[in-house]
């Protein structure tokens, strides 16, 4: 009998970690994919670093980023936490 009682909380263990850890990692992992797959030239972003500026080109890993006039920075796409602005008109 007790090792059923033991057995049964190991699975619930297992469950509840599963639920509060496993699976809200899984889910910002996509929202994170979703987010880099729709940046485009245009947008106002954030990375994680905290630089703010507008993207001017999108490539495969990296985007090159306008942090002021005519001072433009390359990041790899990894680092985007936000899109602040969707697709503003270049002013070129």
């Amino acid at each position: 009998m007790n090792v059923v009682i033991l057995f049964v909380y190991v699975v619930i263990v297992i469950a509840v970690f599963y639920l509060f850890a496993v699976r809200p990692q899984r889910r910002r992992r996509q929202a994170q994919r979703e987010l880099l797959s729709t940046v485009k030239k245009g947008d106002e972003i954030v990375t994680n670093d905290g630089m703010c500026g507008t993207v001017r080109q999108v490539r495969d890993n990296f985007v090159v980023i306008e942090i002021a006039e005519r001072k433009q920075v390359r990041f790899l796409k990894a680092s985007i936490s936000a899109v602040v602005a969707k697709g503003r008109p270049a002013k070129r």
